[in-house]
């Protein structure tokens, strides 16, 4: 089984990771970062992202030779800004949070219906790829959430020595699928890094806004993983 786009046959579905497949655990965080006197709220931290999100798409879409690890600090100051943190203490709660990601994956929460919407598309015959940003550890981090299955090819930065936004990362995962980029759609949560990286790839994209805050940008969006297909 397959889907059409614009007359064309879709035969490759490709992801991000963190925002996309798995979430931050916001519970966690909440409960981390809160105070005695003051109590962080799960949902109240999950919507305050999305200031991190535009200042991060602010930072890249005004110097496309941004680094994107500067420009994720960016995205942190504005998310912590949003949940109501004081600005002093900014970098006790990054040094903080950089410490527990390196022990365990902050994005670690696999949202109810994306089993489902992976095997649906697996059983259809479409090929499955992850193309992520990440530290070199996301083929063992889908594996623990029971998610690698799924997937014909996991593309890592820190494994291939290149990152989104550059297109480079996505013909890698093309590649190694076998398709053209007219044959393959995309699913991310950052609109400077992932929709502009799969446009300049070729590639058809579609950005996660879960919640539909994601209000600076016109562009395609979807709520979950499970829309980016329409199988036929």
């Amino acid at each position: 089984m397959s889907m059409k786009k614009d007359g064309g046959e879709i035969k490759a579905l490709l992801f991000d990771f963190g925002g996309t497949l798995a979430f931050l655990d916001f519970d966690f965080l909440a409960a981390e970062f809160s105070r005695p006197d003051r109590k962080l709220d799960s949902l109240k931290l999950e919507h305050a992202e999305y200031a991190g999100r535009e200042a991060l798409d602010k930072r890249m879409l005004s110097n496309q030779k941004t680094n994107v690890n500067a420009a994720y600090e960016d995205f942190f100051r504005g998310w912590m800004g949003a949940a109501g943190i004081p600005e002093r203490e900014f970098r006790d709660i990054l040094d903080r949070f950089r410490i527990l990601h390196a022990e365990a994956c902050m994005w670690r929460v696999v949202r109810p219906g994306t089993h489902e919407a992976l095997d649906r598309l697996k059983s259809a015959g479409l090929k499955l790829a992850i193309v992520s940003n990440a530290e070199g550890r996301v083929e063992a981090d889908a594996r623990r959430f029971g998610i690698a299955k799924y997937f014909d090819v996991i593309i890592d930065s820190h494994v291939v020595g290149v990152e989104k936004p550059n297109p480079k990362i996505f013909q890698l995962a093309l590649d190694a699928l076998g398709v053209s980029p007219e044959q393959a759609m995309y699913a991310g949560d950052i609109y400077s890094i992932d929709m502009i990286g799969a446009r300049a790839a070729g590639i058809t994209g579609k950005l996660i806004d879960q919640h539909g805050m994601y209000h600076w940008v016109e562009h395609a969006k979807i709520r979950h993983v499970g829309e980016l297909h329409r199988l036929s």
